[in-house]
């Protein structure tokens, strides 16, 4: 036997196993160490083709495109693998009829039809060490395939409720400001607590499912309603106006503002999973004259800058979150920017 490529094989086969139990099943772990880097590089790729020509149909393939190629590394990684390992002997494997040693092809062939384990039986391993070892190809190639697939459906299902709770924002308004405003009814601010409330938990499932899938980084919308990076900046930054720019007897319940604030902040530190680091810039900060125009009693401008000024690096954080995504600062200050 030779040590050279069963070494090989059986690192690569490794390290395959060790990345898509990492990426599919350790939950607040993040990508494996290959998925990650290649997500990031092939959005990369995208992100920098949709600045010098904009194109938001090209960034909404990438999130799908990235688990298929991530999954095809995978299968063709684990694959090339075992083909390493049994070619550690010239008789691993042998043909069923005329018991001849198998060639290079038809290791290829026996391996790739094991690890879908539909048992073919056209070749046959010889000795105890080879029979396990094509037991154990079977198992890795059934455990592969099953948790593809069930990751699949997990991230298309996240991808889904991503788009709901844009939906579900967007609808409370366009702007930071458009949602103050919308919400005031001229004494307080009426039923915004509540929405406040509905969207605590949709925003803690989102976060926790970012954690769990970083690929939904990745998963972009081409519409501005449905776009979840820049309707959770425009939440932030009227969380911002809500909690410093409005006098504090006229704010709504702290009980509900405060825990969609927490909740967006926990969707924050998901951001490092994906590369994202704040931005080197501070967005610009949203006028209270639209407020006081609209009769609502704010705070001076003066006071309101000092406060926010704690805000920083959350504001950066922010303005780098609607940027990787292909939007920019406009989408979230301007209803038609």
């Amino acid at each position: 036997m030779q040590i050279l490529p069963t070494c090989l094989g059986v690192a690569l086969v490794g390290s395959i196993v060790v990345d898509v139990l990492w990426t599919t099943i350790a939950v607040g772990g993040g990508g494996g160490p290959i998925t990650s880097r290649l997500s990031n590089c092939l959005w990369r790729l995208l992100l920098h083709r949709h600045r010098s020509s904009p194109s938001h149909q090209m960034l909404s393939v990438a999130g799908y495109s990235t688990i298929g190629i991530s999954t095809l590394l995978w299968i063709l990684a684990t694959w090339a693998g075992w083909v390493l390992i049994f070619s550690a002997s010239d008789r691993s494997l042998v043909s069923a009829d005329t018991k001849q040693p198998a060639d290079i092809w038809e290791k290829i062939y026996f391996t790739g039809y094991t690890l879908v384990t539909l048992g073919l039986g056209d070749y046959q391993p010889q000795g105890k060490i080879w029979q396990l070892a094509t037991a154990a190809a079977a198992a890795n190639g059934f455990f592969l395939i099953t948790l593809s697939i069930t990751y699949l459906l997990s991230v298309v299902s996240a991808g889904t409720q991503k788009r709901q709770l844009a939906t579900y924002i967007s609808c409370l308004g366009y702007t930071p400001t458009e949602i103050v405003t919308k919400a005031w009814n001229g004494k307080d601010f009426g039923m915004l607590s509540q929405h406040l409330v509905a969207i605590a938990p949709m925003l803690a499932l989102y976060g926790q499912s970012h954690f769990a899938y970083p690929v939904l980084h990745y998963f972009h919308s081409t519409g501005r309603e449905t776009a979840a990076e820049v309707n959770m900046a425009v939440l932030d930054e009227a969380l911002t106006l809500l909690e410093f720019g409005i006098k504090r007897e006229y704010r709504p319940d702290s009980v509900a503002l405060y825990p969609v604030r927490q909740t967006l902040s926990v969707f924050l530190e998901t951001l490092t999973s994906a590369y994202i680091k704040p931005a080197s810039d501070v967005p610009p900060l949203a006028v209270l004259d639209e407020l006081r125009a609209n009769g609502i009693p704010t705070v001076s401008d003066e006071a309101f800058a000092l406060e926010v000024s704690n805000l920083t690096r959350r504001r950066r954080l922010l303005l780098a979150l609607v940027r990787n995504d292909g939007w920019s600062w406009k989408e979230v200050g301007n209803r038609f920017g």
